[in-house]
């Protein structure tokens, strides 16, 4: 039994597809597959039920899975104190352009195990000075050519509305939304880009009422039947209960979230951040 073998399993058994893991770790399906069942073998069961299509979890797997979570939780936690460049105190610099709320949570957990790193973050659309930051998480463009880059986020871009609105519960056309009103982010944001492009296609311009980078605000208005807003889906987002995602058959939107940083800056504080969010942004 080993760690890369371990590895394999879990990735696989948290998005229940062994082409994914395959394509994360630059290596044949084929592989992630002999390699679990090498630890099948070994351990006398399967660990999942395969189907032409998809593969899930079975009891015994389930079982593994959480305690190989744990394992993993402590041998990760050792990696880090060891790994930590203490000697590095340097401030990260971080511009913060998109999954805002998500990366705010990253860098609280962080803190909270490495106490003594020091962040300036700062959460801009509009900020033109980028080279003043170490890091800096957004949506790809250009004007990041110069730069190294991981992704982070792959998620759906869904449209939300008022769960009381009498658009909920209907199967829809984005062109059957032309005559309705839409709450957006400010211009610079690529939700807004994603809106602005996805009706273009449809054949009109979205009536946009409101436009704020106040996330609570743009909630608050889609609750209130101001007009439809964006959300994105992914595993554990929160969907406030106030609202309800509109089914638009036409809408099949996605945000990729890369952190661009400067390759002359990986090291020491920067670098040891750039690891912590690639092993803790699924």
């Amino acid at each position: 039994m080993e760690l890369l073998q371990l590895r394999y399993f879990l990735e696989s058994a948290k998005c229940e597809s062994f082409a994914a893991v395959a394509e994360k770790y630059h290596v044949p399906a084929s592989g992630i597959s002999a390699s679990v069942r090498r630890l099948e073998k070994e351990l006398g069961t399967p660990l999942f039920h395969r189907t032409a299509n998809r593969i899930t979890l079975s009891d015994e797997g389930a079982v593994f899975k959480a305690a190989v979570i744990k394992s993993f939780a402590e041998i990760d936690g050792a990696v880090e104190k060891i790994t930590s460049q203490s000697t590095d105190g340097r401030q990260i610099r971080m511009l913060v352009r998109a999954m805002r709320g998500e990366i705010t949570d990253r860098i609280i957990n962080y803190k909270e195990r490495h106490p003594a790193m020091a962040f300036r973050t700062v959460f801009d659309f509009d900020e033109k000075d980028i080279g003043a930051y170490d890091i800096i998480i957004d949506e790809a463009s250009e004007r990041y050519a110069a730069y190294e880059s991981i992704k982070l986020f792959t998620s759906k871009v869904r449209l939300r509305a008022a769960k009381d609105s009498p658009l909920c519960g209907r199967t829809l056309t984005l062109r059957q939304l032309k005559n309705q009103p839409f709450v957006s982010i400010g211009e610079n944001n690529g939700m807004h880009k994603i809106l602005m492009q996805a009706c273009e296609k449809a054949g009109f311009v979205p009536n946009v009422v409101v436009q704020t980078n106040d996330l609570a605000c743009n909630r608050k208005c889609v609750e209130a039947g101001v007009g439809i807003g964006l959300a994105r889906e992914y595993p554990g987002a929160y969907l406030s209960p106030g609202c309800r995602y509109l089914t638009v058959t036409d809408f099949n939107e996605t945000q990729d979230v890369f952190a661009f940083f400067k390759k002359e800056a990986l090291y020491g504080n920067v670098e040891h951040f750039i690891k912590f969010l690639q092993n803790n942004c699924k």
